[in-house]
């Protein structure tokens, strides 16, 4: 039986893991921490005892390889999945605008429900829409050198058309701001959640924490499958031998007994364990910060499982009834600001838009998360690596690899399986 080293526990690691394990490989996955999950787990607040998550996380239909994922660890049971798109966009004063598919057959489900989207004046939907249905048809070369807010104004979308969807979707999809945001990218990104069909626009929220999402079954998975979990161990260099890694040194031994490597780590950590190797571009990586703020209240009144703001410095609500997460994404600017600073604007801007007097907190917590993502800029989008190095055993996944994706969930779940077929793929 071939074996497999993946170090590095977050999703793209145990994606990669179980896809291996799956196709009846020896694995061992190594993890510095004392979890797994990486930037996306779940833990017990010592204040409230409510479980909550380092950072909201959405799934979108269109999350083809997630969604697999799920399924083959058995955690789809885990999921809230909307039927059909439906969210609830707030202006100030607790003013919702529903974008709603219709129950119509797809496209004119999506389009009837885009042409009565009234956080909109008529003619600005009808500019809206006529950009939105030629975006299937614009080329990838054309949009390569533009950032998303050129392409934004090149269209003749306005700012409110910009404020009360495009910024939002890219802000929250891009964890950037549209002056920076690969237009490419985005086009990409839009063409998969919104020309489909309907389930590939609805979404999908996780019903437990992130731990128990993501990172239970795939455990337990791996157990069944004969998999050991190493936690607390750090891998410190790999030692090279001509074309192949000879051996991994950790802070604990060394491992010498594989016959493939997978670093399922970020590209800053995959730099210091492997010091020479040298990416094209590599410097080029900027990353973007994603702050949440965990507040809980005396009294929930909030009806919906999650909120967009129009012209906010929050863009999101989430709902967990115990609690209610607001997200701030491109938050380079608050990554040095103190947290009862933090709080304040989202106490702020919960009242303004909610209702929700300050005095109805009854506690809170705030979560940097100050390397949330790489920034998806026009200038990295030819320069992210393949899956496959220039040694025959060692392979990277990550989601700041090629995957045609930003920095999401999906990119990271789909860098894991890239990497593991081309090991299965070797192997026959």
């Amino acid at each position: 039986m071939k074996k497999c080293i993946v170090i590095g526990g977050g999703l793209a690691g145990l994606s990669s893991a179980v896809y291996l394990a799956d196709s009846g490989f020896s694995v061992e996955v190594i993890e510095a921490s004392s979890k797994l999950g990486g930037r996306a787990y779940s833990f017990i607040d010592k204040q409230t005892e409510s479980c909550i998550d380092n950072g909201q996380h959405i799934i979108m239909g269109c999350y083809k390889d997630t969604l697999r994922f799920f399924r083959l660890i058995g955690a789809k049971k885990n999921l809230f999945i909307q039927k059909k798109l439906e969210v609830n966009f707030l202006k100030p004063g607790f003013s919702v605008h529903k974008l709603k598919a219709f129950p119509f057959p797809y496209p004119l489900s999506l389009l009837f429900g885009l042409l009565n989207y009234k956080a909109l004046s008529l003619n600005e939907r009808l500019r809206f829409l006529k950009f939105f249905l030629k975006i299937y048809f614009t080329s990838n070369k054309k949009l390569e050198t533009l950032s998303v807010l050129d392409w934004l104004e090149i269209e003749g979308q306005t700012e409110n058309i910009q404020k009360a969807f495009w910024e939002l979707l890219a802000v929250g999809a891009l964890n950037t701001n549209t002056g920076k945001a690969s237009a490419r990218t985005f086009s990409d990104i839009l063409k998969k959640i919104f020309f489909r069909g309907n389930k590939s626009a609805a979404i999908i929220i996780p019903s437990k924490g992130l731990s128990d999402v993501f990172c239970t079954d795939a455990e337990n998975f791996l157990k069944n499958h004969h998999g050991i979990i190493s936690l607390n161990e750090e891998a410190i260099e790999l030692i090279e031998d001509g074309e192949k890694i000879a051996s991994i040194k950790t802070n604990k031994r060394e491992i010498k007994d594989f016959d493939f490597l997978i670093t399922a780590v970020p590209l800053y950590a995959l730099q210091r364990i492997l010091p020479n190797y040298c990416f094209e571009g590599m410097n080029d990586f900027e990353y973007s910060t994603i702050v949440n703020i965990h507040i809980w209240l005396k009294e929930n009144r909030l009806p919906e499982k999650f909120y967009g703001l129009i012209d906010s410095p929050v863009q999101w609500i989430f709902n967990h009834r115990t609690h209610l997460t607001l997200v701030i994404s491109d938050a380079n600017y608050l990554s040095e600001t103190a947290k009862e600073e933090i709080f304040n604007i989202a106490a702020e801007e919960l009242q303004r838009f909610a209702g929700t007097e300050k005095k109805l907190i009854s506690a809170y917590k705030v979560i940097k998360e100050k390397r949330a993502t790489f920034v998806p800029s026009a200038k990295i989008l030819n320069k992210r690596p393949a899956p496959r190095s220039n040694f025959n055993n060692l392979f990277f996944a990550g989601d700041w690899i090629n995957t045609g994706l930003p920095s999401t969930i999906e990119s990271a779940v789909k860098s894991g399986r890239m990497p593991a077929e081309l090991i299965v793929k070797n192997s026959k």
